[in-house]
């Protein structure tokens, strides 16, 4: 049975707390403070920590510190109060913490992470894919990540959601997840309660732009059978996201950026100014520096817009993510699909995935796991399982490292040499190594202590 310690100087939330998750079917053990906690921890197995921000004698943040240094590996969740929110973002992005729940609690959310925790932590109990350290992952619903560019990401859109920033411009390539964005931005604020809308502006005739956003009255052109509310007006109070905004004519540009002045929207053929109060978002995956020296975007627009930047990075730039998105994809097709049995990555097929250079984006692993997913029998997805274009890409290790004799070598000798090869060629980057060779980086690290290699000697 799974074991929680719930850390809170308020008797009342740790009553409540324990009782919810007793009802889970999990172990639970209290504490009033961190010091009671860390005596808990030194003589307790658990395998979760869910501790309160602000506590006296020593902070969720003091703790969290504390924690780590005995057991690097156990998932602490801060529950925070709204003012705190910025911190508890920098405890998961940089010191460690494995997510923060805002107050008041969301009995859901809970539950849903110390899942997710505990999952983790059965994870890295596996010696043969158990990173040197903890990994912590970040998520926003379907934007999953572990990275440093996607901590960045996510660090930024709390700040966005919990400040309430009502502009926003999202740049990235296509399939980076600009709309699963802001439709997060969205989900997680202030606004959810309200319409979330949007209109993508490159897919919309030019002569109908204007009628879809700000709406037109009765008789405005030849088919205005009826007066038509635009996006702006029908989301009132709500999110209005404009996906392509590049797109817009120089003429559209500038009625929009009346309505980001004064707030405001006049149907066309219309005379009455219609207050509006909306959430924009705007997305691209142009340079709009780019088309503003060109002429093609108005640079008033553009300074409006890119007060609060947010940039998605391409997979490719981001790779630590790909083998969390693999197992975040195939578990979301496990459970739109229950009748198909689950799959799972082999290491050689997975260091392929994280070697190919995804053109479309976490857009295009999606698609090809999901095709994979439906028309594989098996439950492994191995190399020749894998789309052409990934499995025909052929491993940087050159020939063929050993000569092999006409009486045989011995299969070790075989082993030894590839990892030597491995290692030279990545100058003794023992992550690199492993995903080239497709094993886990402990296994490798084993290998190399056997063998006598060390990485300095493959520096160069």
């Amino acid at each position: 049975m799974r074991s929680i310690l719930i850390v809170d100087d308020d008797q009342g939330q740790r009553t409540v707390l324990q009782t919810i998750l007793k009802r889970e079917g999990y172990t639970i053990e209290t504490a009033e403070n961190g010091i009671v906690a860390l005596e808990k921890i030194e003589d307790n197995l658990f395998d979760v920590v869910v501790s309160d921000m602000r506590m006296a004698q020593m902070s969720g943040r003091e703790l969290l510190h504390e924690i780590k240094g005995r057991d690097p590996d156990l998932p602490v969740l801060i529950v925070t109060a709204y003012a705190e929110v910025n911190d508890a973002v920098d405890l998961v992005a940089r010191e460690g913490a494995f997510y923060y729940l805002e107050k008041p609690i969301q009995i859901d959310a809970l539950k849903k992470e110390i899942r997710r925790a505990i999952e983790m932590r059965e994870g890295l109990t596996d010696d043969d894919s158990s990173p040197e350290t903890p990994v912590q992952e970040v998520h926003f619903e379907e934007i999953v990540g572990r990275s440093d560019r996607m901590h960045q990401l996510f660090k930024t859109m709390s700040r966005i959601i919990h400040r309430g920033v009502n502009q926003v411009l999202i740049t990235g390539k296509t399939g980076t997840g600009k709309g699963l964005v802001a439709k997060a931005i969205h989900e997680y604020g202030k606004r959810k309660d309200k319409p979330f809308l949007q209109i993508n502006c490159g897919a919309v005739p030019e002569t109908l732009i204007e009628s879809e956003l700000f709406g037109h009255e009765k008789g405005a052109f030849t088919d205005a059978h009826r007066q038509k509310a635009g996006v702006f007006e029908a989301a009132n109070g709500g999110t209005v996201f404009l996906d392509e905004i590049g797109d817009l004519s120089v003429h559209t540009q500038s009625k929009l950026l009346h309505v980001l002045h004064e707030r405001e929207i006049m149907r066309v053929g219309g005379v009455e100014r219609i207050k509006v109060d909306v959430c924009i978002l705007a997305a691209t995956n142009k340079d709009l520096h780019t088309a503003v020296d060109e002429g093609d975007f108005r640079e008033d627009l553009f300074f409006r817009l890119n007060v609060i930047p947010l940039h998605l990075p391409e997979l490719q730039e981001r790779s630590d993510d790909i083998g969390i998105l693999v197992d975040f994809f195939l578990q979301k097709f496990g459970q739109e699909y229950p009748d198909i049995e689950p799959k799972r990555v082999t290491p050689r097929a997975m260091s392929l995935l994280r070697r190919y250079e995804w053109p479309g984006n976490v857009r295009q692993l999606e698609n090809y796991l999901h095709r994979i997913f439906v028309l594989l029998e098996n439950e492994i997805i191995d190399l020749e399982d894998l789309p052409p274009e990934i499995s025909d890409s052929s491993l940087p290790l050159g020939d063929f490292p050993v000569e092999i004799p006409a009486d045989g070598v011995a299969l070790e000798e075989i082993v030894k040499e590839y990892i030597r090869v491995a290692l030279t060629q990545t100058a003794g980057n023992q992550t690199k190594a492993a995903e080239l060779l497709g094993i886990s980086r402990r296994r490798l690290q084993n290998r190399m202590q056997g063998y006598g290699f060390n990485s300095k000697d493959f520096k160069g």
